[in-house]
């Protein structure tokens, strides 16, 4: 059975009984789904890009020692702000991709919907930041994908783990979403 965009509003304003809400649980359901498929149990430093108002990043707070949610949207960053941080090394910031990425060593980094607004220049840039902050992290790639075909989701991932040299290590594909984990290889001595 195929529902129609309009049908599966519907359904889930059944649901939640308000479209906010309704956006909002697919969006706890994708966020639970992440931390699920995280390959560690702690991380010292976090680096998410896409962080918009904090949500993940809430989440990930005891998981980490240290947490930094990088916004293009100052509304976004303000909203992140606004609300209590649940760790004290919890910092959101404004910031253009991937040129405000701090020289700090992260070892998970979070892509949240982000990697298919760049074009593969780009991508490749970011590639090159992300092998200089977090040369043996995990990283996250989420995406939410409303008007797209599977395989389509999957292109700049995969130009990023090509561009990386990290190998997928899990992926999920959900109702609305898709979630892929690189994690970088450990070269044997």
């Amino acid at each position: 059975m195929h529902l129609t965009l309009a049908q599966t509003l519907d359904r889930c304003l059944d649901i939640a009984g308000h479209p906010s809400l309704a956006f909002g649980l697919s969006e706890r359901r994708m966020q639970t789904q992440a931390l699920a498929f995280l390959p560690r149990q702690h991380y010292r430093s976090v680096l998410e890009l896409g962080c918009g108002a904090g949500a993940l990043g809430r989440r990930l707070s005891g998981r980490a020692d240290a947490y930094l949610g990088l916004d293009g949207d100052a509304d976004a960053i303000k909203a992140a702000g606004a609300e209590p941080s649940p760790m004290a090394a919890m910092e959101f910031r404004q910031a253009l991709l991937p040129s405000d990425i701090p020289d700090r060593e992260f070892d998970l980094v979070v892509l949240s919907d982000i990697l298919h607004e760049l074009r593969p220049d780009q991508i490749r840039h970011l590639a090159r930041r992300i092998g200089e902050v977090a040369p043996a992290a995990d990283l996250l790639c989420l995406r939410r994908m409303a008007f797209e075909e599977p395989g389509e989701a999957f292109r700049p991932q995969a130009l990023l783990a090509a561009s990386l040299g990290w190998p997928l290590t899990a992926s999920y594909l959900g109702t609305g979403f898709r979630i892929d984990v690189f994690e970088h290889e450990l070269v044997e001595a």
